[in-house]
Formats: C-alpha cells, structure tokens, sequence
C-alpha cells in the first residue's frame, strides 16, 4: 500500500503542477521587452517573442541572471547597468527593462 501511495503522490505531483516549472539556467524563455532610461523607453531596446537562451551571454551581463526562476506569464522588471563602452546616450547608463515571460522551453 505505500508502494502505492508513492508512486499516486509523484503522478498527482506532476499532474497538479508539482514540478518546477520555472526558469532555469539553460532553458530559452520567449520573452516580450521594453527599455527604459529614467522612466522614457528609449529607441532600439524593444522586442516581441525574442528567445533567450539563460546563461548564453547574448545580453548585457545581468538581464540573463535576472530572469532566472521566472515562471510563464510572470512579469518582472530587470535592472541593469550598460558597459562604458556601448552605443552613445546608453553607456554607462542605469535602465530597466520591463520584460513578460510569453514561454518557457526547458532544456
């Protein structure tokens, strides 16, 4: 009987969402985003339906790490600090981008 009761309570689990299904490092989230530089979005940091492999280094140092453990549909605000050495009018410039969790597909 508790062979029984194990093997239920892993199924009932996986089907009432038990398994973590949030971000991980490896998974690529589909994410909709927008920057913004005090408070005004600016030109050029905008996007729909962008993947995003987590922990790949396509974004600035940051962004990636930030997403970490977000789940499908959550919303969050990723803050983050531009290289020097970046386009004129955003480097070394403090931003956030409003970013939405569209999907998220595990590694």
């Amino acid at each position: 009987m508790k062979k029984f009761m194990s093997i239920f309570a892993v199924v009932g689990a996986l089907f009432l969402g038990g398994c973590d299904s949030s971000a991980k490092k490896g998974d690529t989230v589909i994410i909709n985003f927008a920057g913004f530089l005090n408070g005004q979005q600016f030109e050029g940091g905008t996007a729909e339906s962008f993947s995003l492999k987590l922990g790949s280094g396509k974004f600035v140092a940051g962004f990636e790490d930030q997403l970490i453990g977000a789940k499908k549909g959550e919303e969050r605000d990723v803050k983050i600090t531009f290289p020097q050495q970046y386009v004129p009018g955003l480097a070394g410039k403090d931003v956030v981008f409003k970013v939405k969790i569209v999907d998220i597909v595990k590694e």
